[in-house]
């Protein structure tokens, strides 16, 4: 049991750098706010993967896939519009 507490544990952890990376999406100029849009859309993903494992919970891991799959469209999209002033 203190197997899946860790992973609860790295679940949480994820939370701070997440914050960061929402607050950079926010608040920064237009390259950095790509960036920190993939990096926020990774972290959500992988906590996402690990609370299906703590969980038992598989529709939390394909959530995670699809959030994965779709931060990265999205971030493609974010950068094809805004190329201007890329």
């Amino acid at each position: 049991m203190s197997g899946l507490n860790g992973l609860l544990f790295g679940a949480e952890l994820l939370f701070v750098p997440a914050a960061i990376a929402a607050f950079v999406a926010l608040s920064a100029g237009v390259v950095r706010r790509v960036v920190a849009a993939q990096l926020a859309g990774l972290l959500v993903a992988i906590q996402l993967v690990l609370l299906s494992i703590v969980f038992a919970n598989p529709s939390f891991c394909e959530l995670g896939q699809a959030m994965a799959l779709l931060s990265i469209g999205g971030g493609l999209l974010f950068a094809h519009f805004l190329d201007r002033w890329l």
